[in-house]
């Protein structure tokens, strides 16, 4: 056996797991001994086909593609990396060659949908605030005269007055078209059925369907929330406004870029950048409606209106609109607006003539998931000033009351779900979600999802983590190692610098420790110094423009990884303001939330329309007191301890140096 540089690292995407190589085995092999769950028919002896993998980075380094390979594989796609996972392994005379230049490359390998056994805790659930029942879509049931040589009236003239005389908020004048499309087909449909249809109408002016007999039950809309690393589908009857079903997996665009920029690059690189990364979005999407569909027994086609929200860069991609100059100062979108689209001119695979409705963004980089936000989460509504964050690749905060509404976004990088953490991963199966540390021994207790065998490390994890290191005085406030403790065993120093271990290797599968590092610490500082510099950066501004002295009452913490996290952990790293605990309200998935109260309540739509021209968007990279104000919250909780933190005097002595 070739034991292979602890040095040679292979990132999986989109799950964002870090694995170092230990042993001469096969990327299946790896995979199967790491606990990462796929699909495989023939138990990875080449014969199924079925566990096909994308090195996106490294290919020069594998063993030359077998004959298993070729009979799965075409030779364009081996070009382009293509290779069967239980077939591929790193080359042992380039493993030989790299341990003499001792040279440490990476493999970056794309795993696609139908390999990975989906076991992801992709958040779902928000927090519903009681929203009336007033839907865009709504069906009826009319019985229409047929014609006669007295009266040969047309069809759509009948179907016409058949619906005005049930429904009393519809008028004539009102339904001024009915799709084309539908037209065609509306004669044969209405002569088939004996004249008894169920018509739909959308925004109560829109004929956009017609159905045979009383189908007036199966009103369906779908509320969709288009995230950077997942995506969540909620099926919801629009007749009673409940949820059906619930579907969600990761979003693939990650093969591309695992943020935002770094898709906007991919994009402006190649020439077809954005017709692939679109058709990924739609294809999760179509994949997204077949789970909820097949979950409540109901056919897509009854599916007439969906609401989408995301940020501004997947909300372009997802319309194909260009986003390249999101990316670039001014960071200008191409569109603000909400829009209401045709299903079928964006390929999803609803009733032909639905629609899709996406919800107004805000700025280049606050988008209408922070829409989304603010609307379910009501903090325009709010007596007391909130500060509302959504915690993510790509952070947004809103500061807001009754009387103001202000937004920004941070670059808090994708440190907090895993990426560029040394033995980070996302919240999955076996990832290490909370932590206690010994202060007098130093023992380690956790937890992990689902109660497996720890792979590594997941955002709530690591904030608990650097808290607990910090309150065992293993850390100072500065964030480097406190040089009393280096003797421990569980502090040990590599050509990296120190690492603290958090689970010994012999109690995972992974033949190695699990740790914490300097560099990892100093990931969750610049994520944590984003957040709470960007909120004193909007706090400054409106004092300023108020001359007021304005100060945070109430925290909503929106998103997966502020739904997941320890408060007070939050709190104590200097990531929150220092309120009390009963102030700060977790309250998941917000923007998920509100493109589902959009759904079930047009009105919403209207008051986001009137909001995105009152919500004051500040720059905060632009200010020039951001740098100072990002450099003191590099600090646990902050340089000025005393100043922002008062309730943590008590670990003042924890020294900053």
């Amino acid at each position: 056996m070739v034991k292979i540089n602890e040095k040679i690292i292979i990132d999986f995407e989109p799950i964002s797991r870090r694995v170092y190589l230990f042993e001469d085995k096969s990327i299946y092999e790896i995979l199967v001994k790491i606990g990462i769950p796929i699909r495989s028919l023939c138990g990875g002896s080449g014969k199924c086909g079925k566990c096909k993998i994308l090195f996106q980075r490294g290919q020069k380094y594998l063993n030359s593609p077998t004959d298993s390979e070729r009979n799965f594989i075409n030779n364009d796609d081996i070009k382009k990396g293509w290779r069967l996972a239980c077939q591929s392994r790193i080359d042992k005379v380039y493993i030989q060659t790299l341990e003499r230049e001792k040279s440490s490359p990476q493999f970056r390998i794309y795993l696609p949908d139908e390999l990975v056994l989906e076991d992801f805790k992709i958040l779902t659930s928000g927090v519903n605030k009681d929203i009336k029942l007033n839907p865009n879509v709504k069906k009826l049931y009319i019985e229409v005269d047929k014609p006669t040589l007295e009266k040969p009236v047309p069809d759509i003239e009948r179907i016409l007055t058949s619906i005005i005389s049930i429904d009393e908020s519809i008028e004539k004048a009102d339904l001024i078209t009915i799709d084309f499309d539908l037209l065609k087909n509306l004669s044969q449909i209405l002569r088939q059925s004996n004249h008894k249809i169920t018509v739909v109408i959308w925004d109560n002016r829109i004929i956009i369907a017609a159905e045979p007999g009383n189908t007036v039950e199966e009103n369906f809309g779908l509320a969709i929330d288009i995230g950077t690393t997942t995506l969540v589908g909620y099926l919801m009857n629009l007749n009673n406004g409940k949820t059906y079903s619930v579907a969600s997996k990761l979003n693939g665009q990650t093969a591309f870029g695992e943020d935002l920029i770094t898709r906007i690059t991919y994009i402006k690189d190649n020439e077809d950048g954005l017709q692939k990364l679109n058709s990924v979005v739609i294809n999760n999407l179509n994949d997204i409606i077949s789970k909820a569909c097949s979950k409540a027994n109901i056919n897509p086609s009854q599916i007439y209106e969906t609401v989408v929200v995301g940020n501004s860069v997947m909300h372009h991609i997802f319309l194909g609109l260009n986003p390249v100059n999101i990316g670039l100062s001014p960071y200008v979108p191409i569109v603000r607006k909400g829009l209401n689209v045709k299903s079928k001119d964006l390929m999803i695979n609803m009733s032909n003539q639905g629609k899709v409705y996406t919800l107004p963004l805000i700025a280049g980089f606050v988008g209408a998931d922070t829409m989304g936000v603010i609307l379910s989460s009501k903090i325009d509504d709010e007596d007391s000033l909130t500060l509302a964050i959504d915690i993510g690749t790509n952070g947004e905060i809103i500061i807001g009351n009754k009387e103001i509404l202000a937004t920004a976004s941070c670059a808090a990088g994708s440190a907090l779900e895993g990426a560029h953490i040394e033995d980070g991963m996302r919240a999955a199966a076996g990832s290490i979600d909370s932590i206690k540390i010994d202060p007098e021994t130093l023992d380690v207790s956790y937890t992990t999802i689902k109660n497996k065998k720890p792979m590594g490390i997941c955002g709530s994890g690591l904030i608990d983590a650097v808290a607990e290191m910090l309150k065992a005085k293993i850390l100072n406030r500065s964030g480097n190692f406190n040089k009393k403790n280096l003797d421990h065993e569980r502090i040990i120093k590599s050509d990296k610098g120190l690492s603290f271990i958090l689970v010994k290797k012999d109690e995972t599968n992974l033949n190695k420790d699990i740790k914490i590092s300097q560099h990892d610490i100093r990931e969750l500082q610049m994520a944590k110094a984003a957040f709470y510099s960007g909120m004193r950066i909007i706090l400054r501004y409106l004092n300023k423009s108020l001359n007021k002295n304005l100060k945070i009452q109430q925290v909503f913490l929106a998103g997966a990884f502020g739904n997941y996290i320890n408060k007070e952990n939050a709190k104590f790293i200097g990531m929150i303001p220092d309120i009390p605990r009963e102030d700060i309200f977790q309250i998941g998935n917000a923007a998920g939330m509100g493109a589902q109260n959009c759904l079930i309540n047009k009105d919403l739509r209207k008051k986001a329309e009137e909001l995105y021209e009152k919500i004051q968007y500040i720059e905060i990279a632009t200010k020039k007191e951001f740098q100072k104000e990002y450099a003191e919250a590099m600090y646990f909780p902050h340089m000025k301890l005393l100043e922002f933190f008062p309730s943590l005097k008590e670990y003042e002595d924890i020294s900053i140096r």
